[in-house]
């Protein structure tokens, strides 16, 4: 697939991706945290916790206030987060290990946390259990072992990571946040791609480089795995990307291999993170055949729990839900937001997607919230609303509590 890019010549200094939404800036940003805030620190939310237990709220259509009703079967949660920590890959994650702890913290005293594998069997058994919590992370950044496996260890929580098979054999990052890195670097405060019709993207500032990056990344979502690959290669061809900045982002077996020693699961995320959608039949069989094959090699034990990559509905479909039972997996997990309930399909387990959110009063509200209300999103492959997201896309980077990248 040909690819024209022409660079401004002013030099743009690399600068930090982050987040500069704040209350004056967004009301209803600013109300939300005003309402968690006092809701918290009321203690309201502890109440909200135990009312879920066993009743729901239920809104409906013409109706001012949601109605409170009994609630049938048990509810589980997955909690989806990508690495702890402030600094360079992934440039999409922001979370400080503060935070990060508090977070655990709350969970583990809020709530009964299980391991991924016991809430899938807890699932189809039908228990009837207390609100039940079991925490994820995609993708395997290094970060996991220095920043949240000693908090997921004080605290005893029985985490699963997925970990991207030529990621921890090679230690090279996965191909999206090369994207990201060339956004960073490239020289000039506006980038020119030439696709079906010519496309600037602005540069003159870290959230515009962000939302180039996100836009890119979501066009090339959606066109098949050999286009993408040849779309990738002439990207870094024209913006050479600093290596250094590449190295030692990725767990190693070394390091893995000691946090499954201490009580962490992991699952497996692919060989290399395609969109499985745009894969033909031999190419998903080997992604999801080699990377268990893969892990349970380096871990010598069994591997049966598996993260879509991306892992919205348009990324996967009903077949890949065959081939991975027919490879040997027991359970598959999205990224589309929502609570599971018993009885639900284990391999296609929503979670709640965790944002580089700064504030523990709106993720307990968020948190809470996620299991008295049952807020989720579809995730049906045929579902009416899936968005076309392609490179003119243009993203906001305070929008991403939905992950594009998982």
């Amino acid at each position: 697939m040909g690819l024209d890019i022409q660079l401004n010549s002013a030099a743009v200094g690399n600068q930090r991706l982050r987040n500069d939404e704040s209350p004056t800036a967004n009301p209803k940003w600013s109300r939300r945290r005003i309402v968690a805030r006092t809701l918290y620190h009321t203690g309201s939310l502890g109440v909200a916790n135990r009312l879920a237990w066993t009743h729901d709220l239920e809104r409906r259509a013409g109706s001012v206030l949601p109605r409170l009703q009994s609630a049938t079967g048990s509810k589980f949660g997955i909690l989806c987060y990508h690495r702890v920590g402030t600094d360079g890959i992934p440039f999409f994650s922001r979370l400080t290990p503060r935070m990060f702890e508090a977070q655990m913290h709350y969970v583990r005293k809020h709530f009964r946390v299980v391991s991924l594998s016991q809430l899938c069997r807890e699932m189809q058994e039908g228990q009837l259990v207390k609100p039940t919590v079991a925490v994820t992370f995609d993708d395997g950044y290094r970060d996991l072992y220095t920043h949240a496996f000693p908090v997921l260890r004080e605290y005893q929580i029985p985490a699963t990571i997925y970990l991207v098979g030529q990621c921890v054999e090679t230690g090279e990052v996965p191909w999206y946040d090369r994207i990201f890195l060339a956004l960073q670097v490239a020289p000039g405060p506006f980038l020119e791609l030439e696709k079906d019709s010519p496309r600037r993207f602005e540069l003159s500032s870290p959230a515009a480089r962000a939302t180039a990056a996100w836009g890119i990344v979501n066009y090339l979502r959606s066109i098949s795995n050999v286009q993408r690959l040849a779309w990738c290669a002439a990207f870094e061809r024209r913006i050479p990307l600093p290596l250094q900045s590449l190295e030692g982002r990725m767990l190693d077996w070394q390091q893995v291999r000691s946090m499954s020693r201490e009580g962490i699961f992991f699952g497996a995320h692919t060989m290399s993170h395609p969109v499985l959608s745009q894969l033909d039949a031999p190419t998903l069989e080997a992604e999801l055949a080699s990377s268990k094959q893969l892990l349970e090699q380096g871990l010598d034990s069994p591997v049966e729990d598996f993260a879509y990559p991306f892992g919205k509905p348009q990324d996967f479909s009903a077949n890949d839900e065959n081939v991975l039972k027919r490879c040997g997996y027991k359970s598959a997990v999205t990224t589309s937001n929502g609570l599971n309930t018993s009885g639900a399909n284990v391999f296609r387990l929503l979670r709640y997607q965790i944002d580089e959110e700064d504030s523990l009063p709106s993720f307990a509200f968020d948190l809470s919230r996620i299991f008295l209300e049952r807020v989720a999103e579809t995730n049906s492959p045929s579902a009416a609303n899936l968005r076309s997201e392609v490179v003119e896309t243009q993203v906001e980077p305070e929008a991403q509590a939905e992950r594009i990248v998982s």
